[in-house]
């Protein structure tokens, strides 16, 4: 997540930098010592009703941002199997995968 995508009203300093960085590592004590603090204290904000809040908000961001990538990305995946669809050189196995997978997400959708 970059800088900018993530703005919060409510936290700042190593607040803020305890949040990014739980949505960015692996665990308490990656995330708390990107936040340039103890593990205790990062155990602490996550009891703390406004931390806890901005995390929440700040994962459906993520979520949201991550959707919308791949939404973006339906265009490619549709040419990918339409061109494998139409590959005369193809094998007969993979045109009728694409093909089958181009009917059963039509009719889903």
């Amino acid at each position: 997540m970059s800088q900018n995508r993530y703005q919060t009203e409510h936290l700042t300093g190593k607040r803020l930098k305890g949040v990014k960085a739980l949505l960015t590592t692996d665990s308490i004590e990656e995330a708390a010592k990107a936040a340039g603090v103890v593990r205790n204290t990062l155990y602490r904000w996550l009891k703390e009703e406004v931390f806890t809040k901005e995390l929440s908000k700040a994962k459906r961001q993520m979520v949201q941002y991550s959707i919308l990538k791949l939404q973006r990305s339906t265009k490619d995946a549709v040419q990918a199997l339409s061109e494998i669809c139409r590959d005369k050189d193809g094998t007969a196995s993979a045109r009728v995968a694409a093909a089958r997978e181009i009917l059963a997400t039509s009719l889903k959708a």
